[in-house]
């Protein structure tokens, strides 16, 4: 089997511009766990519902809240049912 010279320049060209444009067009997340008392989560749950959105946008929310930045890479979450 020949694989010609131009196949395998096109193939690493694309491989590299794949690797470009992925890591400049996402934004970086991070996963955090961590330990709650037991009646700070069920108030974080309660205010969760009551806006209608999931525990992690609350918790986003109300960091970005506290730090003054703006919600740029605001969380989309479905509403809860």
């Amino acid at each position: 089997m020949t694989i010609t010279v131009a196949a395998v320049v096109g193939l690493i060209i694309g491989l590299m511009a794949g690797v470009v444009l992925g890591l400049m067009g996402r934004p970086r997340w991070w996963t955090v766990c961590l330990r709650l008392p037991e009646e700070l989560h069920r108030s974080l749950r309660e205010e969760a519902t009551d806006h209608m959105c999931s525990l992690k946008a609350e918790i986003i929310s109300r960091l970005q809240a506290s730090l003054g930045q703006p919600n740029e890479d605001q969380v989309v979450d479905a509403p809860r049912v």
